[in-house]
């Protein structure tokens, strides 16, 4: 099976492996229409959000990825790669990344575990989205949830690739800092592996309105990285004192209101910090 994804630059890239023994890719570029075409032996259950930190891991090692575009094209190529139509191929995506992160065999299940035991009330809100599975997993457990994301792509494969018949979130598309919705809109709000692709003023800008957003709790997650990884959008790095300095910032400020917060910060698959109201 194979695909192409448009790219920039030529180059000859080495077969990419997947789990111990399996080749799922081989990516490689095509000097003379500048294309990066992508085939892989896996099953239509298999490929899932569970193989993207592996591909990207082996696409940045070889060289192929440059830009945050090119990372979009080689994960939209590595999902289409099959004989079907573009919705076949994204609602499987859908079903087996749903059924790798329920099973804990995707990275992403622990973060995600994490993020649903932090729920406190009965509503949320997904500032930051992507894909939409943490808000389908909040939806799935009785949450009602609302899933915010700038790029409208996203969430139209939210809208029509995501299972038919399982409870799903509302998605809206906008910006969260200049279309904003009514305060006290959920009762726990979550930015999760969002502020890292935002410099330290628009983040800031970001948490503020998040805790205006949140009528009980505001839950922001971050990975861990020694350098920021530009292929994935990501513009700056954490760890705890980086949190623990925000946290801080967050106690001297609140959220305009005269109620005070409490703030909790610790490193669980990356770095978390928890803002109660």
């Amino acid at each position: 099976m194979e695909t192409t994804a448009t790219r920039g630059t030529s180059r000859t890239i080495s077969a990419i492996r997947g789990g111990p023994g399996r080749r799922f890719g081989v990516f490689t570029v095509i000097a003379d229409d500048r294309r990066v075409r992508i085939g892989h032996d896996l099953d239509d259950d298999e490929v899932s959000e569970a193989l993207i930190p592996a591909m990207a891991r082996d696409l940045l090692a070889t060289g192929v990825l440059h830009t945050v575009d090119e990372f979009h094209r080689a994960v939209t190529a590595l999902v289409t790669c099959r004989d079907a139509s573009w919705e076949e191929c994204w609602s499987a995506y859908y079903r087996s990344s749903i059924s790798a992160l329920a099973s804990g065999v995707c990275p992403f299940s622990p973060v995600h575990d994490r993020a649903v035991a932090e729920m406190v009330g009965d509503s949320a809100v997904e500032i930051g989205c992507c894909f939409g599975f943490l808000s389908l997993r909040l939806a799935r457990e009785g949450v009602r949830t609302i899933a915010v994301d700038l790029d409208p792509s996203v969430l139209g494969l939210l809208r029509t690739c995501a299972p038919v018949g399982a409870a799903r979130p509302t998605p809206v598309c906008l910006d969260a800092r200049t279309t904003p919705l009514a305060p006290a809109a959920a009762d726990t709000v979550y930015l999760v592996h969002v502020l890292e692709h935002l410099d330290e003023d628009a983040g800031w800008d970001m948490v503020r309105d998040a805790l205006r957003l949140a009528r009980r709790r505001l839950v922001i997650a971050v990975p861990f990285e020694a350098v920021a990884v530009a292929q994935y959008g990501h513009v700056r790095t954490f760890d705890v004192p980086t949190l623990t300095a925000l946290a801080a910032r967050i106690e001297a400020v609140g959220d305009g209101r005269a109620s005070g917060v409490r703030t909790r910060v610790d490193q669980h698959h990356g770095g978390w910090l928890v803002v109660d109201k």
